[in-house]
Formats: C-alpha cells, sequence, structure tokens
C-alpha cells in the first residue's frame, strides 16, 4: 500500500488540530481522538475510503497479531493496564486507602497540605504514569475533599506529577522506554561518547515540559494559585460543591464495585504494596536487562542493565506478583 507523504505539507498538522480543536470544543476525547485518527488515515489514502478502511483494518489487526503470532507487546501493555486497576481496587478495598487518608487527615491541617500531599506522593510513585494518577488519586481525594480542593485541581495535581516524573526518571517503565529509543537514535547515527542512560540523564535538564510542570504544581499548592476557570472550581468548592460529581454520577471505586471497603484496614496495607512495586519494578528491569547483557556476552553493570531491560514484561510481571501477594 504506498501512502502520500505528507513530511512537506502544512496540511501534515491538520489532523492534530482537528482532534484537539474537537476535543475543546465538544470535550468528548475518544470521539475527538478518532476523527483525527480518521482524518489522519483519509490524507495518507488521498481520501480513498477502500484505502483508508484496509489501512486502519490492518493498524488495528497488528494491534493484537504480529508477524502470524499475538503481539506480546501491545497485549502485555493491556494486561498490565488491567493489572494496575485490580492493584488500585485492591488497595482501596481493603481499607488501606481509608487508613491513610485518616492518618494523613490528623496530621494535615490545612488546603495547602492537602495539596502539597497529593503533589510529594506523585513525585514519589514515579514507577508508572497510569498508575501514579491512579493510587495517588484514591488516596488523596478524602483528604483533599476534606479540606474542599477542587477535583479539578487535584486532577491537575495528578496530571502534572505523573507523567512528568515517569519521563524524566530512568528506573520508570516510560523511562526505561525512552532510553531504548535514544540507543538506537545513538546507534543509527554513530554517536559513541555518549551511553543510552549517560545521554538520558543530560537531558533531563532539557525536558522543560515536565521540569517545569513539577515547579508549577508546588507552586500552585503552596501559593493557592488559581488561574482562569480553575478560581471557578475552587470558589464551587469551598462552597461545599464537588464540581458536579453529583451531577457527572461519580462514585467511589468501592461503591461501583458493589463492594464494602473494610474498616479493618492500615496504613501498611497501602504503604507496603507500593513500596514494594517500586523496589520489584526496579529490581525486574535489572533483572532483565542483565539477561539481555548475558545473551549478548557483556559484562553486567547496573546502568547497562537499564539501557537493555524489557519495559513491557518487567511491568506486566511486576504488578501482576503485586495483585497475588496483596
Amino acid at each position: 500500500m504506498n501512502l502520500v507523504d505528507f513530511s512537506t505539507s502544512s496540511l501534515s498538522v491538520l489532523p492534530a488540530v482537528l482532534a484537539l480543536g474537537l476535543a475543546i470544543i465538544t470535550r468528548r476525547v475518544l470521539l475527538s481522538l478518532g476523527l483525527g485518527i480518521l482524518s489522519g488515515a483519509l490524507l495518507l489514502n488521498d481520501f480513498s475510503l477502500t484505502s483508508t478502511t484496509s489501512y486502519l483494518s490492518n493498524l488495528v489487526f497488528g494491534l493484537f497479531v504480529d508477524d502470524g503470532s499475538i503481539n506480546t507487546w501491545n497485549m502485555s501493555i493491556v494486561a498490565f493496564l488491567m493489572l494496575l486497576g485490580a492493584i488500585t481496587a485492591l488497595l482501596t478495598l481493603s481499607g488501606g486507602t481509608r487508613a491513610f487518608a485518616e492518618w494523613a487527615q490528623s496530621r494535615v491541617k490545612s488546603k495547602r497540605g492537602a495539596k502539597l500531599l497529593a503533589a510529594f506522593l506523585g513525585v514519589f510513585i514515579f514507577v508508572d504514569d497510569y498508575f501514579n494518577s491512579l493510587a495517588v488519586g484514591a488516596i488523596s481525594r478524602p483528604v483533599t475533599d476534606r479540606f474542599h480542593v477542587s477535583r479539578a485541581k487535584l486532577a491537575y495535581i495528578l496530571d502534572s506529577t505523573a507523567a512528568p516524573m515517569c519521563v524524566i526518571m530512568p528506573a520508570s517503565s516510560w523511562g526505561a522506554y525512552i532510553i531504548t529509543v535514544i540507543g538506537g537514535i545513538l546507534v543509527s547515527h554513530g554517536v559513541t561518547e555518549y551511553s543510552p542512560l549517560s545521554a538520558f540523564a543530560h537531558m533531563i535538564p532539557m525536558n522543560f515540559y515536565a521540569v517545569f510542570a513539577l515547579a508549577m504544581v508546588f507552586a500552585v499548592a503552596w501559593f493557592q494559585m488559581d488561574v482562569g476557570p480553575m478560581r471557578r472550581f475552587e470558589y464551587e468548592a469551598s462552597t461545599g460543591s464537588r464540581l458536579g460529581d453529583d451531577e457527572n454520577h461519580v462514585q467511589a471505586i468501592d461503591d461501583e464495585l458493589g463492594i464494602v471497603e473494610s474498616e479493618k484496614g492500615r496504613v501498611s496495607d497501602l504503604i507496603i504494596p507500593i513500596v514494594v512495586l517500586v523496589v520489584a519494578t526496579m529490581s525486574w528491569m535489572v533483572f532483565s536487562g542483565a539477561q539481555v547483557l548475558e545473551a549478548d556476552g557483556k559484562a553486567f553493570s547496573v546502568l547497562g542493565a537499564f539501557e537493555n531491560t524489557d519495559v513491557a514484561c518487567h511491568c506486566c510481571m511486576v504488578v501482576q506478583w503485586v495483585c497475588c501477594q496483596h
């Protein structure tokens, strides 16, 4: 299938502009992304409906099957996301989240402290951005609700700590993947003065979005900054409204699953699984990287192991193991 080359055409930005514009106007992300993908496929196939349909079908099929066999990489990611949801539910339903919230509420004395708690938890749980958002959201919400921090502000804190921390930490799912990509780029361009990990480390200060996003989160939390619509959300929260949660029928995870959250939970029921997850993730990253080094006949080193780790494999195995243990 011959695709039209738009690398030198301004039309190449049309799908992205369409997706972003529709997302802002309609606030329906899946619809906007879907239409953006469809417009891009139409452009690539010179607006041929038959070719576009065939092209999209092959892409969707390729997500599940690769060279006649199951696409283990993609399926590992799918399993990883499902297991993340499972472990987040376990943390909540075991009572660990409630116990930590009660413990934190006895020590956090202000709205500023509640927001800083969410920010610091977002920085600490850096192994994966998806798990960061799920876990920190479930842990922080009872505390931020108590001090009338809007759900919009909590969502901002989660989003602006999860991904930025994950992309600047080498011992994370995205960090390991980025190091792998950098390694391929260095090899293809014949660069030998940097190792992939050292290149990644040198690039961290230049990751301006991640650095400034993290700095902004703590500035917003400490100085109580509210810009644009966030000011309205915070005002509504201060008057007792939860920003339309009741109108949108938002439920706590225990209500949604129809399971009563345990009242016998302890703080350790939350802390231990998360600490084990962080330690086990880093250990598996080193282990899988060490296997690659051994297969290539190279001497073991921690830095070399991180550079050669199998991200999808170690993430899925670690989360599955933590789920079983918990």
